[in-house]
């Protein structure tokens, strides 16, 4: 059985060359290959939970787009290959990323991909797609994300089982990085005792803090405190919740992967 691999999951080239870029400091600090993948897409993948919708001229010529990006994300991979030095390849499925994540259940450390709005009609499920039927962790990464990855990281610290997932999936991370701030939105002294006994033993020279809100929202307030903190990565729990609750009403993690500008490390 081959060992697990890094998956970069390239929807389209906005956002893949930063998608690679911090892929290569991924595959550094697991010591596990890197592997590429892109799904062209179809008509029938645009039905999604997002009832996004084709006009007639955007499906006459979806497969087209479909193509014509396929070719340009094999030119843009053959490029880094050819600059970084990194063996790898790009598999090329036909579908949707739904069906395709299920060929790497149980194959992948860690799921790297642009943030899933960013991308084009029918490509904008990717993260749901990778944290849902894989259950693998993700980090998501910004399109124009120009800072670099792992040195300082920032935790939205909360006691749920998502979040502690997180913590054990972005141990390494943890461990190596040169200054992890844990931070604590609206919540009681104690919950950064709970916090010091989860994470002290992987980051043993963290600093924590309690964080009104300020009639802020979390999303926000973490934010606000990676910007200050110039922090190069959040590490956080996705859809605590539940997956449809937080389709219907918005909750932390769906404003965090829509307005973050820095790389998000998160598990389901």
């Amino acid at each position: 059985m081959e060992p697990p691999f890094v998956l970069v999951l390239l929807a389209s080239t906005t956002g893949a060359t930063e998608c690679l870029s911090i892929a290569t400091k991924v595959s550094a600090t697991l010591g596990r290959p890197i592997q590429l993948a892109h799904v062209q897409v179809g008509p029938g993948s645009i039905i999604l939970p997002s009832q996004e919708t084709l006009s007639e001229y955007e499906a006459e010529h979806l497969a087209d787009r479909e193509q014509a990006e396929t070719e340009a994300i094999r030119a843009l991979v053959g490029s880094w290959t050819h600059s970084s030095g990194i063996e790898t390849s790009l598999d090329v499925f036909r579908g949707d990323e739904w069906r395709v994540m299920r060929h790497y259940r149980g194959k992948v450390s860690l799921v790297v991909l642009a943030s899933p709005h960013t991308q084009p009609i029918g490509h904008r499920e990717t993260l749901r797609a990778a944290l849902l039927r894989t259950g693998h962790p993700v980090v998501m990464v910004p399109p124009g994300w120009a800072g670099g990855f792992g040195g300082r990281l920032l935790v939205g610290w909360e006691d749920v089982p998502p979040l502690r997932r997180a913590i054990t999936a972005f141990a390494p991370f943890l461990s190596a990085a040169a200054q992890v701030d844990v931070v604590a939105v609206e919540q009681p002294e104690a919950s950064l005792d709970l916090a010091r006994t989860v994470i002290d033993p992987i980051a043993p020279n963290a600093t924590y803090r309690l964080v009104a809100a300020g009639g802020r929202r979390t999303a926000a307030v973490l934010l606000d405190e990676a910007r200050e903190g110039q922090a190069d990565g959040l590490v956080m729990g996705a859809f605590r919740r539940g997956e449809i609750l937080n389709w219907l009403a918005p909750g932390t993690s769906s404003r965090l992967i829509h307005d973050s500008f820095l790389p998000l490390l998160m598990s389901p």
